[in-house]
């Protein structure tokens, strides 16, 4: 199990090392989970998430949640196969500060 403290980190960073530590963990068999705490904390430039359908005219900003961005930044960096949605059970996000 790995603790994760959000607090003044940027979500890139963030994401690429937890991405890096659980394709050695499935690449090795082996289980772990991984808690992130302090999410509200996170240093993000934009709040916001495009959508575009490939129509013109058809643009859509829409104002996200902190996890949501940092759940989809992890699912982002893993690798596109079957596992991937496995992967993604084995994180958890804490709302409440420890």
């Amino acid at each position: 199990m790995i603790f994760i403290n959000c607090s003044n980190k940027k979500i890139g960073r963030i994401s690429s090392v937890i991405s890096k530590i659980l394709i050695n963990f499935i690449f090795l068999k082996k289980k772990i989970n991984i808690f992130f705490y302090n999410i509200e904390n996170i240093l993000i430039k934009n709040f916001f998430f495009i959508n575009h359908s490939g129509y013109i005219g058809n643009l859509k900003i829409l104002k996200k949640e902190k996890i949501f961005l940092l759940k989809k930044s992890i699912f982002r960096m893993l690798p596109k196969n079957k596992i991937r949605k496995k992967i993604m059970k084995n994180i958890f996000f804490l709302k409440n500060n420890i």
